[in-house]
This record gives structure tokens, sequence and C-alpha cells, in this order.
């Protein structure tokens, strides 16, 4: 039988994570009585020997858990459904404590009328840590994450709390398991570290206020995130005394994973704090280097052998330092911090985030508002940086630097950092330093890191503070000349920006600024100290026309007049950042934003049909939607009608069912205005298959 151990201690990293780490023997369950394929469980039930049947439910989860043990091996073996109502259980642990290796699934949103129908938007299903227990924990001592499969759908986590022996993963912890989330909210949940323990590693930190992942080297952990909700969680650092070295850290407000293998499509991550511990009159400092930091507000990877993150939303996220006597701890990555990891964003929004140093005699640095990353390979596509802003605070005797508004990107000892971003728009951020410091990189602050900048538009961010800052749209700098920032920036808009947009520091490496629409900056477009290798080529000038830039709408859509239209040079990348052909016209245009008619249009195939889904062009007013198909001799139309099908301008998708096998089909979205046509999507052609497949294929 599986014994429940909770994780090995953990790895101190560079910059500052240190987590959580003990050793805790777990008294075992009851031994399971029963076992079934599926097992019911309702608030109105009972937990009796025999419960678990449609007609005599459990009442807990945890008398669910135990009747899908399968009673010759001892491990779990099916399905638990859940009716709708607010679920607890009088344990230390968690709401659901999963210990014992095999498979689990866990579905909400069931009612005692209907087991047969999910529906979490009318049956509410909500686990309640009471704010003194985990909603979900689940272990695996062989560290094999393929012994341990759990999959969580429907489902709200609320009010959960990490123990404070391992103060990680307030909602959700997952050690060591594969693990699924499919339309779950994780919110008001915390992970806090032990007050007065002089800094101990093991216990002051808190990690994951609303989502813990943790594998171990070389047997990482596995999460699949679909359709989730992280919001309104904390990860708080322990507070201590003036004779400690400093306070607690605190990591990953909305998620914290190490060692883990990290999905995520629809992921929405919001409002959630890094907050690290104070300790008033303290020197601030562990070992030189170690402050009292908050990492990653929203989420923080670190270790991670992979992690893909795409159409996620990170808003309004905070990392926050602890205050201390001397040496204020450092915000580092209001939304996201990424550490010693590879992976990448796609498609999604950050914006709104914040990270903010801690009081002290000397006041803490604020980096990385939108992203912070550092010894790491990152690809980010088709993203907007939003609004993202860094505080260095005021210190008596100097106030702590503030750099990297919208992205900061730095090394790491003995590990490289790259950083390729295509159609990003980093626009409106701000980088704000306290007294006696210069803030830097309003945009972006590039530090020892290979950065390649293709098709991103830069705009209207900036820097405050008493000392003139450097590069309020990019600042490129090295620690060395053997170490420092190189790369490029091409076919790509820089404007609207106080001051020289780009500052590079004579210790970078050899960089490229090619074909750059350079409007409404300061002058020079690049200042270069001493004998930088920078090269500008190609530069534009002109009105890029944006059609509402800055707050509220921040909208970098280029329009008809746009000064960046036809300009690119040797463009390769194949769409915009709406997912539109490059290029619409002559050649592609500089910036994210491609100006087209195009309907971006995606489809994903189901037996004998396929369905349908796009989006309105911003440039395009369309009242009525128009979807036309022609199809092979002999083929029927579909169920839906026959060509052409209208469609009110509301709609975005559409299922053609009823195809004929083997037939082709060839299908376009039209957008009209009135009764004229203003755009319409490329044609998709497509045989239907002879035989059913049930796994969508989905193609853009």
């Amino acid at each position: 039988m599986d014994q429940p151990l909770s994780r090995p201690g953990r790895i101190a990293l560079a910059l500052a994570l240190i987590v959580n780490a003990t050793f805790v023997l777990l008294a075992l369950p009851s031994v399971a009585l029963a076992s079934g394929s599926i097992v019911y469980v309702a608030p109105s039930g009972a937990d009796t020997p025999t419960c678990g049947s449609a007609s005599q439910p459990c009442a807990t989860l945890e008398a669910g858990l135990e009747r899908i043990v399968h009673p010759a091996t001892g491990r779990y073996a099916g399905e638990i459904r859940l009716a709708a109502g607010t679920y607890t259980y009088p344990s230390n642990r968690a709401v659901a404590f999963i210990w014992r290796r095999g498979v689990v699934t866990i579905r909400g949103g069931y009612s005692t009328s209907d087991w047969n129908t999910s529906n979490p938007t009318a049956n509410v299903t909500i686990l309640d840590g009471e704010n003194v227990r985990r909603g979900i924990w689940m272990t695996n001592s062989t560290f094999d994450a393929a012994q341990c499969v759990v999959t969580i759908e429907g489902l709200t986590v609320t009010r959960g709390r990490a123990r404070s022996d391992d103060p990680s993963g307030g909602g959700i912890l997952n050690d060591s398991c594969t693990l699924t989330l499919r339309n779950v909210t994780i919110t008001n949940s915390v992970a806090r570290g032990q007050d007065n323990t002089n800094a101990n590693p093991a216990t002051s930190p808190g990690s994951g206020g609303g989502l813990s992942v943790r594998g171990v080297p070389d047997n990482p952990a596995v999460a699949t995130l679909e359709n989730v909700v992280i919001s309104s969680n904390q990860a708080i650092g322990g507070n201590d005394s003036a004779s400690a070295p400093r306070g607690g850290l605190a990591s990953g407000g909305g998620l914290f994973a190490i060692n883990a293998r990290v999905r995520a499509v629809h992921l929405r991550v919001e409002n959630n704090i890094a907050r690290a511990g104070d300790a008033p009159g303290s020197a601030g400092v562990t070992g030189v280097i170690q402050f009292a930091d908050g990492l990653g507000g929203g989420i923080f990877f670190a270790l991670m052998p992979s992690f893909e993150l795409d159409r996620a939303q990170v808003l309004n996220n905070r990392a926050e330092g602890g205050d201390a006597g001397n040496q204020g701890g450092l915000g580092l990555g209001g939304g996201i911090k990424i550490e010693l990891s590879a992976g990448s964003i796609t498609n999604s929004i950050i914006q709104g985030n914040r990270a903010e140093g801690g009081a002290g005699a000397n006041g803490g640095a604020g980096h990385g508002g939108g992203i912070f990353s550092t010894g790491s390979t990152v690809t980010i596509e088709n993203v907007h940086v939003l609004q993202n802003s860094v505080q260095g605070v005021n210190g008596s005797t100097v106030g702590g630097n503030g750099g990297g508004g919208g992205i900061y990107l730095i090394t790491t000892p003995g590990a490289g950092s790259t950083v390729t971003a295509s159609n990003i728009v980093i626009a409106g951020n701000s980088a704000q330093a306290g007294n006696g410091a210069a803030p830097t990189g309003g945009g972006l602050d590039c530090v020892d890191t290979q950065l390649t900048l293709r098709h991103a538009t830069i705009a209207n961010n900036e820097l405050q503070g008493s000392v003139a800052g450097l590069g309020p749209a990019i600042r490129l700098v090295g620690t060395s000349s053997s170490a420092g920032c190189g790369g490029e920036i091409s076919n790509s808009i820089i404007a609207n920006h106080t001051g020289s947009p780009i500052y590079a520091s004579s210790s970078i490496k050899p960089f490229t600024v090619a074909r750059v629409l350079f409007f409404n900056n300061g002058s020079p477009n690049i200042t270069v100290a001493g004998s930088a290798p920078m090269t500008e080529q190609n530069s534009l000038s002109g009105n890029p026309q944006f059609v509402s830039p800055g707050a509220p709408n921040f909208d970098y859509h280029i329009q008809a007049g746009s000064a960046a239209r036809d300009q690119a040079l040797n463009s390769t990348t194949a769409g915009d950042i709406d997912g539109q052909a490059r290029p619409f016209g002559a050649a592609s245009d500089v910036g994210a934003d491609e100006y087209s008619t195009e309907i971006p249009l995606a489809f994903s195939r189901i037996p004998r049909g396929v369905t349908l889904s796009w989006r309105t062009p911003p440039i395009l007013f369309i009242t009525q939607y128009r979807i036309e198909y022609t199809k092979s001799v002999g083929a029927n139309d579909a169920l839906e009608g026959p060509s052409p099908i209208p469609q009110p301008v509301s709609t975005t998708t559409l299922t053609l069912s009823g195809l004929t096998r083997g037939a082709t089909y060839t299908i376009v979205v039209v957008g009209l205005n009135g009764g004229s046509e203003v755009g319409r999507s490329q044609e998709v052609t497509l045989t239907i298959w002879q035989h059913e497949v049930f796994l969508p294929l989905v193609v853009r």
C-alpha cells in the first residue's frame, strides 16, 4: 500500500527562489470497503459502508474516494460525480486528499435528479476549505507522475489554506501527479509561511496561493489546465523579527510550478498577490543576495522542462517585496516570473500587473511588471503586454530601481537567457524608481539576454522618477562586454515615447535595429553609450495611425493610411497578432498588426461535419455574416441549410453537420455591411472522412 508522503526538500534558486520543503509523515486513511467505476456524492447523502449509488450517494469526497479503490490492487480506479452544493471535510489536510496511486476523475455540476449530464453553471459545485485546509491535495510517494493520474472538472475550489508545515498550494496542491483541470475555478485561497522562523527556508516561504504543481528533478509533475480561472489568491511569506535576517519569500500568488510540465489553454489568472514577509528592523538579507522577495504575482514557473500558456489572460496581479530595516525586498514579475525554464506564451494578454519593492533604508526594487524572465528560453507570439508597472520604493538612504515596466530579462549565473518574440504589443507600461535611483526600460529592460523582436509594436511606455531614466521604450545593457544583451529588433514600430526611445550601453553584444518605424519619440532614435556594437538599418518615419492608442482602449491596430503598410523587409512571419495572413498587400506591414480585411477562420473536424469559428477584423464594420460553401457532385447540403447560411453579427461559430462521407466541401465566411461585402476569410477545403474519427483536428 502506498504511503502518503509530502515533498522532499527543494532546491534554492538564484535570484531568490527557496521553496517549501520538509518530510511529513501522514496517518493513513481507513481501508476502502468497496469499489465501483462511478460513485455518486451529494450534500444530502450519507457516508455509510454502502454509499455511492445514484439512489444512496455518499456525503463527502473522502468517502467517495474510498469507494473507488480497487480491492485487489489498493489503487484508485474510478469516477466521482458531485451533485450541486458545498463540500468540506473536518481534516487538517484537504476537502479531498488523494494519496493512493491510480486513476481518479472528479466531476461536478450534477443534480440528484440527473446524474448523466454535468452542467456546472446550473449546478454550482463548491469545495470549501473554510480557511483551515486545502481544497484538494494529491501526493505520490513514487514521484512518478504516471502512477497518479487525476482529472477534475466542473467545480470551484474556494477558501483553501495550505498547511503551516508545508505552506504551498492553498487551493490545490499537486505533488508529483498528472493533473488535468477542466472548467475549474480556484479562488480566495492562501499559502502563508510561518511567522518568526528566523527565515527558515522550509516553512517561512509561501507558494502557490491558488495552485501549486511540484515535481522532482528528472521526474516532473504534469498539469493540463483548460478553461481554468485562478483569482484572488495569495502567497504570503512569514513575518519575522528584527533579529531575523529577513521575512519569508512569496512565490506564485495564483500559480506556482517547479520541476513540472504545464500546459494551459484559456487560463485566466487575475487579482492574485505574492507578498513577501516583513521583518522590521532586520538587515533584510540572507547570504548577501537573498532578500525578502515577492516572486510572480500571478504565476511563477521554476525549473520547468516545458510550459505552454495559450490564450491566457494574466490580469491585475501583484508581486510585492517585504519590508526590512535595511534592505527592502524585491518585487519580481507582477504577472509572470520565469526562472531556469523553457516554454512559450501565445495568443495571450498580460495587463495591469505590478511589481513593487519593499520598504527599507535601501528601498526595494521592482522589475518586470508584466513578465520577469531569468536564465530561461522563452518564445512569445501574438501577445499583448499592456498597462503593467514597476515601482522601486523610496528609502531613507536610497530608493529602489524600477526596471522593465512591461518585461524584464536577465540571465542567471550559469544559465543563459534567450527570448524570441513576434507579433507582440508592448504598450502603456511604466517603470518608476525610488529616490536617488534611475528608472529603466519603460517597455522592456534587457540585461545579458539574447533578444529577438520581430513585428513588435512598442508604444506609449514611460519612465518616472526623480532621476533621469534610460530607455522609455527599451533599455539594452550588459553586466560585462562578454555577457551583454544582444540580438535584433526588426520590422517593428516604436512610437509615442518621451525622450530617446532606445538606450544601448557600451557593454552590449552586437545588436541590430532594422526596418523600424519611429514616430513621435524624442531624439535620437537610439542613444548609444561609448562604442556599443549597435547597428541601425533602414529606419522609417511617419504616422502609424493607430486606431485608439493608450487608455482606455489600447488599440494598436493600424488604419488604411498608416505609414507602416507594406513596409516590411525580408519578413518571414506568416501571420499577424490577430491570426490574419501576411502579407495582405505588396509586402507585409511593420509592427504587430497587418492591415487586412481577411476574417480569421479556424475549424475543427467532427464526425460527418466541421465546426467553424471566426473573428471580426478590427478595421471592419460588419452587420451580418454569410457562410458560403460548395460541394462535390452528389454531396448533401449541411443539415443547417443550403449555401449561403446567414448568421447574425453576434455569432462567431457554426457547426455544419450531416455532410457526406468522402465528399469535398469548400467553405468561406463572408462579412457584410448591410448588403455589401466588406471582408471574407480564406477558403477552407476539406474532404469528409470515410470513417468516424472522434479526436478533433484543429487548423488555423
